[in-house]
């Protein structure tokens, strides 16, 4: 059952309010409906317990505690834009598995100073933000991914397009990953155009490898102030590790690599690259990469690489 509350209501913000527990209570088992909200904005609510608070009753006081912001009982059919800032006690954002009309048009997202927040997108949600396009999580000392993505036995479906066209990534001292695990065979993001990743210190790397060669759109790249080792990781095992991967970044016109004193290589295998359109290359205090090197032929005339590929690959 259904209950649509403000029905009217296209635009909500919410700021600095330090005792809120939510934006109303709710001890019914409805889906509570938005229909025709738009934007959100929830700002600086150090104490928000949930956008709907389902509460339990102790004596004479409702009890509020839930982890997630969204629960499966809140639907917003056409929200696009949200913005969620230092909601300082937040552990989730939605719950998994959302009802089929909450989220379906959201274009915009920001994340920015939720301490105790371990992960943008749960496993198995992102069917439900294909059409989301740009994403910015900033200040969130505890993340450790964005994307969680698990694999079912027996995948059979082609993999779905997600339409991100925007990834941008600020201070996540904890980021261990932007994609939990390679998302081939279930997702592919060949859509992105720009990605930016700054002040991640246990971040290893950007990619995996599925999506570094799917990515014909990407024009500007920019990693800086990280713990970066390499910029896609290698394939998963199982793989040929013979076979040279390859790379082809037909539209990136900007490659900025600042101060990222652990980068060791592009990719930390056999592989080509092409960048036909490449016009502004920036590679600063990035000591343990090579920037130009060459083939080597090994005996038998077949072409080896160095156990560090430098970033440019020359045909000698």
């Amino acid at each position: 059952m259904t209950l649509s509350l403000f029905p009217q209501l296209k635009s909500l913000e919410l700021k600095d309010l330090q005792h809120l527990p939510g934006f109303c209570f709710n001890s019914q088992n409805k889906v509570i409906e938005f229909p025709f909200m738009k934007s959100m904005t929830i700002y600086n609510c150090p104490n928000l317990e949930g956008f709907i608070c389902r509460y339990t009753r102790e004596g004479n006081q409702r009890i509020c505690s839930q982890d997630d912001l969204f629960d499966n009982k809140v639907a917003f059919p056409n929200l696009e834009k949200v913005i969620i800032s230092f909601l300082r006690k937040m552990k989730m954002i939605w719950r998994n598995p959302l009802p089929p009309n909450s989220f379906p048009k959201l274009q915009v997202l920001v994340v920015e100073g939720c301490d105790e927040l371990l992960t943008i997108f749960p496993s198995n949600m992102l069917i439900t933000f294909q059409r989301l396009h740009q994403l910015f999580v900033g200040n969130c000392g505890s993340l450790q991914q964005v994307f969680e993505i698990m694999h079912e036995e027996n995948e059979t479906a082609l993999p779905a397009t997600a339409q991100l066209r925007e990834l941008h990534i600020v201070e996540l001292p904890k980021l261990k990953y932007i994609w939990k695990s390679d998302p081939k065979g279930i997702f592919s993001f060949k859509k992105i155009c720009a990605i930016s990743v700054c002040d991640c210190q246990s971040l290893k790397n950007v990619f995996p490898a599925s999506i570094a060669k799917d990515l014909p759109k990407l024009g500007y790249l920019a990693i800086s102030h990280s713990g970066v080792e390499e910029i896609v990781s290698k394939l998963e095992e199982g793989s040929d590790s013979e076979t040279a991967v390859n790379f082809e970044f037909d539209q990136l016109y900007d490659l900025i690599l600042w101060k990222l004193p652990e980068l060791k290589c592009f990719y930390p295998g056999k592989h080509t690259a092409k960048w036909p359109m490449l016009n502004k290359l920036e590679v600063v205090e990035c000591g343990k990469m090579k920037i130009l090197g060459t083939h080597l032929n090994t005996n038998n005339g077949q072409l080896d690489s160095p156990v560090h590929p430098p970033l440019f690959l020359v045909e000698k």
